[in-house]
């Protein structure tokens, strides 16, 4: 049998078993059988897990695509149409029966022959999230709100970690070489990471941004010293900690927008270092400073409305990962993070029941405080590059602030109101970088976590 012909019978047989388990989870439907949460979770939990195949029966990424652009149509056009009742019977609005098939595609090209890692993020994907609905369903008490209309449990999310720390544990522990306690560890932090991501996603998005995130965390953490790994552990308890004390202090954000934040600062801190983590921490002090006196934000703040603000510097943070220019691209984080909140500072003014633009003080603090209280923390870790980078910083990142508070219309546009803070942020991060690549501004350094690890 030629290769060809091999992989040929293996999409085959996979496109046999993936159809037999929508049409029975169909037919338990239309019979009663199965409620629509349970068997939409039937065909999620028996179609996943058929999903282990994949690595054993066909060998090509072009196959799992096929099967995976087919059976995500199929699901689609099921769904919409009403022709499945086993996924359109659920009340709830969700693109996860679309998301999931290229979600496992996408955990089989990220896993690039590594078993452990595939294998790893499919469970979680496919146990953890199955497990977490049903007890949500069946158990779930202690309920909190996702979207003004959707709500998830404490149980739920409990059930999330614990399921997910079991599975990639006895993943990584029979089939890969990492160190025990690496597996420990890595399994811990993964667990309450990817359940903290999977309690603020909803209409069925944690189909595609649990497994891309337990694929990033896989190919990051379990290969660091213990220590270190140990260390993130307990660092993401202490920013869970200090995200939760300025909240009760300001009362900004309620539950699932503060869950969100806190995974920004925490990205922030394991993609960077203290000094990337810090700046977003402190312009949350700034802007709620200067806006103590403004009409309360909306209690159901989305979680996509309060990223978007950080859409650059987050780019910024994975671009510099991934090409290993963490010095460079440090000055124009800062810089795009001191734009954004200046630009949300103008924006919290502008929506108020009477707009007004900022004027005066105000005016002032929100163009300079930005980009100097996060150079006044940088000090401690890089106290002379901070003095060589500080005016271009400070310079740039006033002009932009105040042309745009000068040039802002009232009322806003829906446009300008979702997207001028990650334009103008992103603008403002270029044109420092530019500038830096000239050679006209030296290039700052932030701590490492090479250097505070391994002595580097």
């Amino acid at each position: 049998m030629t290769l060809l012909e091999h992989e040929l019978l293996g999409a085959s047989g996979l496109t046999l078993l993936f159809a037999s388990v929508v049409c029975g989870a169909e037919l338990c439907a239309r019979k009663g059988w199965l409620r629509p949460e349970p068997a939409r979770k039937s065909i999620h939990l028996a179609g996943g897990l058929g999903c282990l195949l994949f690595p054993f029966v066909v060998y090509s990424w072009i196959s799992v695509l096929c099967l995976s652009i087919l059976f995500a149509t199929v699901f689609h056009l099921g769904e919409n149409r009403k022709k499945l009742k086993s996924l359109s019977s659920v009340k709830r609005e969700s693109l996860g029966s679309l998301l999931f098939p290229f979600s496992i595609f996408l955990l089989y090209v990220l896993s690039d022959g590594r078993l452990w890692l595939y294998i790893a993020g499919l469970l979680v994907l496919v146990l953890a999230d199955t497990a977490a609905a049903l007890t949500g369903t069946r158990f779930g008490r202690i309920l909190y709100k996702t979207a003004p209309d959707q709500t998830k449990s404490l149980e739920g999310t409990l059930t999330f970690a614990l399921v997910g720390f079991i599975s990639t544990a006895a993943t990584l522990w029979f089939l890969s070489d990492i160190p025990r306690e690496n597996v420990i560890l890595t399994a811990f932090l993964m667990a309450i990471l990817l359940a903290g991501l999977e309690s603020v996603s909803i209409g069925g998005t944690d189909n595609l941004f649990v497994p891309a995130m337990a694929s990033f965390l896989l190919l990051k953490i379990p290969d660091k010293p213990a220590a270190e790994i140990l260390f993130q552990c307990e660092s993401l308890a202490g920013v869970a900690v200090i995200v939760a004390v300025v909240d009760i202090y300001y009362k900004t954000l309620r539950l699932r927008p503060l869950i969100v934040f806190g995974l920004i600062a925490y990205a922030a801190w394991t993609l960077g270092a203290a000094d990337w983590m810090l700046a977003i921490l402190c312009l949350f002090i700034v802007y709620n400073r200067i806006c103590d006196q403004c009409a309360p934000l909306p209690s159901e703040l989305s979680a996509r409305k309060l990223l978007r603000p950080f859409y650059p510097q987050l780019a910024i943070l994975f671009l510099a990962n991934a090409t290993m220019t963490l010095r460079f691209w440090f000055a124009p984080f800062l810089v795009a993070n001191a734009v954004a909140a200046s630009v949300a500072i103008a924006h919290r003014f502008a929506v108020e029941a009477e707009p007004r633009r900022l004027e005066g003080r105000k005016l002032a603090a929100a163009a300079l405080l930005p980009a100097t209280a996060q150079l006044l923390l940088c000090i401690p870790f890089q106290s002379e590059y901070v003095s060589q980078a500080a005016p271009a910083i400070v310079t740039l990142c006033a002009l932009i602030s105040l042309a745009y508070a000068r040039l802002v219309k009232f009322p806003l546009s829906p446009f300008v109101g979702n997207y001028a803070i990650p334009i103008v942020s992103s603008i403002a991060a270029l044109i420092y970088a530019g500038i830096q690549y000239m050679g006209w501004v030296s290039v700052m350094r932030p701590t490492m976590w090479q250097e505070v690890f391994r002595c580097q």
